[in-house]
């Protein structure tokens, strides 16, 4: 199948969802619930889902900041553990794989917005100053400098663990997974100066994690770490299990504000059916 039909196919899916759902994904009977945007990089590339232009990046901020929706993973984790209490319909925006874009693209739009993003980083991939670039149209495959990530914080962005390598945990012995979460945290706390409290799995897809995973990240020192499955966040759900809202480029405003209103969360039942298939050997 070409990348175009794919994006077709892929495209016409999440709106056949989107417009389907309606409100009844979203309804939770009053109480208030959070979600957590994900993104991935930034840019003009064509028919790359993973990729957002600057100009939807700023819109979508814009908006998140006239509203006063966005808010921080320190918040995200007293709401979790019922310590703080959030307006239903608050945002945690978070940004997976420390791709250069984050920086160069990204990283204005927050800081003029003022929007406390999560940067979930591979430490053991990120590049130390001057170290070569992966080619310009691969930029999926390259990271920041460890000096960039510097701007980060200075800008009031968190950042968070996305393990040493990217590697699925739950495809590693428990001692790889051990290894991953433990040595990702630790470089990050020492560049940083800071305490790394949460995780995103690479990939994030249901056969992405399970309860050895979680484990593994308790015993490391992590309070909440973060799936790719769709769903709102309340007090009380798992936190080592969070859902996040992914994301695409490619897509017009009404789909963010349906992605806003937990118009897609149909889509966690199509991973789950697809990982009880695999899991069964189907």
């Amino acid at each position: 199948m070409s990348t175009r039909v794919r994006w077709i196919a892929k495209k016409c899916a999440r709106a056949t969802v989107a417009l389907g759902s309606g409100r009844r994904a979203g309804s939770g009977g009053g109480e208030a619930r959070l979600r957590v945007l994900t993104y991935h990089r930034f840019g003009s590339t064509q028919r790359d889902p993973f990729c957002v232009t600057v100009e939807d990046f700023a819109r979508q901020m814009a908006w998140l900041a006239e509203h006063r929706l966005a808010v921080s993973l320190a918040d995200l984790e007293g709401f979790v553990e019922g310590r703080a209490h959030l307006a239903d319909g608050c945002v945690v925006v978070t940004i997976d794989d420390a791709c250069p874009s984050l920086f160069s693209h990204a990283l204005p739009v927050l800081r003029r917005h003022a929007i406390p993003a999560v940067a979930f980083v591979p430490a053991g991939e990120l590049r130390a100053g001057g170290e070569a670039m992966a080619r310009a149209d691969d930029e999926s495959r390259a990271r920041l400098e460890w000096s960039q990530l510097d701007a980060l914080l200075e800008a009031g962005l968190t950042v968070g663990s996305h393990g040493w390598t990217h590697r699925s945990l739950a495809r590693l012995s428990a001692a790889e997974a051990r290894e991953e979460a433990e040595r990702s945290r630790a470089a990050l706390e020492r560049r940083t100066g800071q305490p790394v409290t949460s995780f995103a799995y690479p990939f994030g897809t249901r056969a992405d994690y399970n309860a050895t995973t979680a484990s593994v990240l308790r015993a490391a020192g992590y309070r909440t770490a973060f799936t790719s499955q769709h769903g709102a966040i309340r007090p009380g759900t798992d936190a080592l299990e969070l859902p996040r809202v992914k994301v695409e480029g490619g897509e017009g405003w009404w789909m963010f504000r349906r992605l806003l209103h937990g118009w897609l969360y149909a889509l966690r039942w199509v991973d789950r059916s697809l990982w009880r298939l695999q899991a069964a050997g189907g």
